[in-house]
């Protein structure tokens, strides 16, 4: 599928789609060890009004979201940016997200929107890069340990205080 797809950057009328998106990923991808509540917690509802505000920001955040678009849809998006972790330096990047749509998983686009992010994140003159992914996700570490991530022992807790499942950062040079 990944040879049908364009990649452009996202606009605030994408937000439902994105939304849509990382509802259906969470619940399709963490059934397996999140914590029900945290599943019961991501809902469209609660992801609509995050992606408009997230969309509507604009210029300065310093943050680019990126979708993948197919068959006239969205259906898949990465996220970049300045690392907000305690520990990084001004030269470390961060991959906010990456998450392709369940249906359209399998075609390629995950490593589209991979490559698409490190390039992203080089442009923007990082040199390094992190990012998080939930212990137990055995699929996102070897995703990305075959994409040159090491994990990143240093980071191992909690990404974002909200979350009730341990994760793990990886990280990589640009």
């Amino acid at each position: 599928m990944s040879g049908a797809a364009t990649l452009r950057r996202a606009v605030p009328a994408d937000a439902q789609a994105i939304a849509g998106i990382a509802v259906r990923t969470w619940h399709h991808a963490y059934s397996d060890f999140a914590d029900p509540r945290t599943l019961a917690e991501r809902t469209l509802e609660q992801q609509l009004p995050l992606w408009e505000q997230r969309l509507g920001v604009g210029v300065g955040s310093g943050d680019e979201i990126w979708v993948a678009e197919a068959g006239g849809r969205v259906v898949g998006y990465a996220a970049v940016g300045p690392s907000m972790d305690v520990d990084a330096g001004a030269g470390t990047g961060l991959l906010h997200a990456l998450y392709v749509d369940p249906p359209a998983q399998g075609g390629g686009l995950g490593g589209l929107l991979h490559g698409h992010a490190l390039e992203r994140l080089a442009a923007l003159g990082f040199v390094e890069a992190t990012l998080w992914s939930f212990a137990d996700n055995e699929q996102a570490r070897t995703f990305y340990e075959h994409r040159g991530w090491a994990f990143d022992a240093s980071g191992s807790g909690l990404e974002d205080p909200h979350w009730r499942e341990p994760a793990v950062r990886h990280r990589r040079a640009l």
